[in-house]
């Protein structure tokens, strides 16, 4: 069985039917251990406290001296819970490594037969950076469980920052330390719902790693390639490590074909980087002459009167370039361009080896490690949890450990799913609602027509069935113009029609508009131009009254004694 389908029971449909009812309001009944297998253990934490549950915290401390300070509790549900009264085992701080474990009644064995785990996780807290697996250990002392027990199997959920998987880690064998572990995990659910998480071992070692029911990972433990590393079994054959390679073996698939000679200008030609550029020609007054020298002694100059060889040496005429190789002297080279068909050292071509042997393999021997290691695993006492957790509020609920995989199935259809369906009611009831709800697209012209009251949907109807037969024709159109207007000659005319009407009035309207918003324009610019020249005008009137007024009137308009009168006639009123 691959796949589990879920069933849900009878609570869970009244729930769905009933709609609204809260999800807190749903009573958790256990499910009856009895009809369980008598080897299977399953554990629903119905006891009322830590202390009563059989689960012991760890007093011990890490390898690295660390201790376990995390606190634990046993619990209800607080984020989005399922059923009222269903307790599990709660993380109680944050930022802490916990340790816990649980001695079981009787060693589990598995003797041969499956070998399932299963148990629920839920990150109340949400999940940054945290453990949440199970160990199966050996030698249980529930005091002094710590990292550094032998666990025989180590599987759950580990996150942390953008590492997000499912571990899976068994040991090779009951005398081997070694663990061997899932190569690509699968990720793990980090929501804040219950996840069902589920590992099987099947007698004939084929593995299965179900999530919510879902199978999420598969294969066989020894047969399917890549899937644990280090392998969890030795190979029954080796490569004999002492066997040599013979002295005759030949692993050449091709050889050089030694018959083909090699062409008797092969070097000038295609074994020679540089060579002269021929569309270089000699200049035609090139002197060959190779003693000829560049510089010679100036014919023209004499030696000082002056000069006195005692004092100033023996007297050498100035050099001058030699006029015989002003177009050049001595050997003439064309100079060097890249070989175009330039291939390098010739080589015989390759052919086919008659005498190809194969790649060489060492020959396998029968491993002497096979079969001495005892396979499966040492009797698993206790259940334990070695974690370390940013946030607190991770619950572990309905563990089982048993050989039944439809044991199990019926434990998640029973357990799991009403209370998954319960959570996901609650969350969808009290989820955090959006800072802005998502607002409908405005309506188009298509919309207004549809949704019209029913009297203008009949005076409407035949503009409608026009426009739908006007967008058919225009889809035909666009497909073949020609087989359009050849098969509706008089529709496609009348619609060219409308459209120039429509696009005349339009046009003709927009002018208007246009010629309207430039006279007013213009109508406002002349209003301008109007005040402006009033303004000046009155200034100009104003100038000249100043120019006419005498000098004692300015005076006196000036100091504010003007009255309107001369002050001629002032001084009489004031003499009279």
């Amino acid at each position: 069985m691959h796949k589990l389908i879920w069933a849900l029971p009878l609570l869970q449909l009244q729930l769905l039917a009933a709609g609204g009812a809260s999800a807190a309001s749903a009573e958790y009944s256990p499910l009856d251990p009895n009809l369980l297998d008598e080897s299977a253990i399953f554990e629903q934490f119905l006891n009322p406290d830590l202390a009563s549950s059989g689960w012991v915290p760890s007093l011990a401390r890490k390898i690295d001296g660390s201790p376990y300070n995390g606190k634990w509790a046993i619990r209800e549900a607080h984020k989005y819970p399922g059923f009222s009264g269903d307790n599990g085992l709660v993380m109680d701080s944050e930022a802490d490594f916990f340790g816990i474990s649980k001695k079981l009644p009787e060693p589990f064995i598995r003797a041969g037969r499956d070998l399932v785990l299963q148990f629920e996780v839920k990150f109340q807290g949400g999940v940054t950076c945290g453990g949440a697996y199970l160990k199966l250990v050996s030698g249980l002392e529930p005091a002094s469980f710590s990292d550094s027990s032998r666990y025989e199997i180590m599987f759950g959920p580990d996150i942390c920052g953008s590492e997000n998987r499912v571990h899976f880690l068994m040991k090779r064998a009951e005398n081997d330390d070694t663990d061997s572990k899932l190569r690509t995990p699968p990720m793990a659910k980090t929501d804040a719902l219950s996840a069902l998480y589920t590992l099987i071992i099947r007698a004939n070692n084929e593995m299965e790693i179900r999530i919510n029911g879902g199978v999420a990972k598969a294969g066989h433990l020894h047969h399917t390639p890549h899937l644990m590393v280090p392998p969890v079994s030795v190979p029954e054959f080796v490569p004999d490590m002492s066997a040599q390679k013979p002295a005759d073996w030949d692993d050449r698939p091709v050889i050089l074909d030694n018959s083909v000679e090699k062409p008797a200008n092969y070097d000038e030609k295609h074994n020679t980087m540089w060579i002269a550029d021929p569309d270089v020609r000699k200049p035609e007054n090139w002197n060959d002459d190779e003693t000829a020298p560049l510089y010679i002694a100036d014919p023209a100059a004499t030696r000082p009167e002056e000069w006195d060889d005692e004092e100033d040496g023996v007297w050498n005429a100035p050099l001058i370039p030699n006029p015989n190789c002003a177009h050049g002297c001595g050997k003439w080279e064309a100079p060097k361009i890249a070989n175009p068909g330039y291939k390098g050292e010739w080589m015989p071509p390759a052919t086919a080896n008659p005498n190809y042997m194969g790649e060489w393999v060492r020959p396998q021997v029968r491993n002497p490690l096979y079969g001495n290691t005892s396979a499966g695993f040492r009797p698993i006492d206790g259940i334990g949890i070695d974690v370390w957790s940013m946030q607190a509020g991770v619950m572990f609920n309905n563990i089982y450990l048993g050989h039944s995989v439809a044991e199990a199935e019926r434990i998640g259809n029973e357990t799991f799913v009403p209370k998954f369906e319960l959570e996901y009611a609650n969350y969808k009831k009290t989820k955090p609602r959006a800072k802005h709800e998502p607002r409908a697209p405005p309506k188009t012209f298509d919309d207004m027509l549809e949704n019209s009251p029913s009297f203008v949907s009949m005076l409407k109807s035949p503009f409608l069935a026009e426009i739908r037969t006007a967008k058919t024709l225009w889809r035909s159109f666009q497909a073949d113009p020609v087989t359009m207007m050849t098969q509706h000659p008089f529709r496609f005319a009348g619609y060219c029609f409308v459209f120039v009407i429509a696009f005349t009035l339009t046009f003709g309207f927009a002018n208007v508009l246009l010629f309207l918003y430039l006279s007013s324009r213009e109508d406002a610019k002349e209003h301008d131009r109007k005040l402006k020249e009033a303004l000046e005008k009155e200034k100009t009137s104003e100038t000249e009254k100043v120019s006419e007024l005498t000098e004692e009137e300015m005076i006196a308009q000036i100091t504010g004694k003007a009255t309107g009168a001369s002050a001629r006639d002032t001084t009489m009123r004031k003499i009279r």
